[in-house]
């Protein structure tokens, strides 16, 4: 939901107007029914405090509307926002004040989840540092657990192998996956045909236009039905287990 972020009454009538105060007559705003003595109904004029709680209203209806509907505002919400805009053309400062509020929620959003972020990543690296030295100790130690009043720390091999990448440079080309990237006419060129001198072809021969990594799945297969392939290897490894 979006917030409502009205501005206070002293903000929105400079002059010292209260917000009962009528707006101007050569504003165009939309009038509204108001109960007076009597039970007859009044016309009155929107003042800009009403204008911003109107905005707000509209734009929480509009989101609303966008999440039950697959993100599209449905027509008949889209028409009212587009004459609320027309009518209100002239309060040009209450609308932008309400897109500053809600892009300076959004940069503060951000700003939050990026230091959310690195806090989490610090987080994981004590973890991990610290279970890297307890493993080291122990294994040094040959201690295959430790025991606190509440907590056990213990040594246990791993449910499967480790990949160990040695040297990617040593590995066969079977067991690398070599990735391109190119625009959609070069793709197309690559497709239809690859003369001797192409452009495409003399680019792509240079080693250093092309980003190889290792297809550890064909790797893993291959090690484990017990090939030796230079480059890699399994190992069974170690992990720390608080319980």
């Amino acid at each position: 939901m979006i917030t409502s972020n009205a501005l206070p009454p002293s903000d929105l009538f400079p002059s010292g107007d209260s917000p009962k105060s009528t707006v101007d007559s050569n504003d165009a705003s939309t009038s509204r029914a108001e109960e007076v003595p009597g039970g007859e109904a009044r016309s009155g004029k929107m003042s800009l405090f009403d204008l911003d709680e109107a905005l707000c209203v509209l734009m929480d209806s509009a989101v609303e509307a966008a999440e039950a509907n697959s993100g599209e505002i449905p027509l008949e919400l889209q028409q009212v926002l587009l004459d609320y805009c027309e009518t209100f053309g002239q309060k040009v400062d209450n609308i932008a004040r309400y897109i500053r509020s809600q892009e300076f929620e959004a940069a503060n959003a951000e700003s939050e989840i990026e230091r959310l972020k690195r806090r989490k990543a610090a987080a994981e690296n004590r973890v991990t540092r610290l279970k890297s030295i307890l493993k080291f100790f122990m294994r040094a130690r040959g201690i295959r657990s430790l025991k606190g009043r509440l907590n056990t720390i213990s040594l246990r091999k791993n449910s499967q192998d480790s990949l160990i990448l040695t040297d990617i440079t040593k590995l066969p080309s079977d067991f690398l996956r070599a990735s391109l990237t190119m625009s959609d006419r070069e793709w197309q060129n690559v497709l239809s045909h690859l003369p001797e001198q192409h452009v495409v072809r003399v680019r792509f021969e240079n080693a250093e236009a092309i980003r190889r990594e290792a297809d550890t799945g064909r790797l893993r297969t291959a090690l484990a039905t017990g090939n030796v392939i230079e480059g890699a290897e399994l190992r069974r490894e170690h992990h720390v287990r608080i319980t």
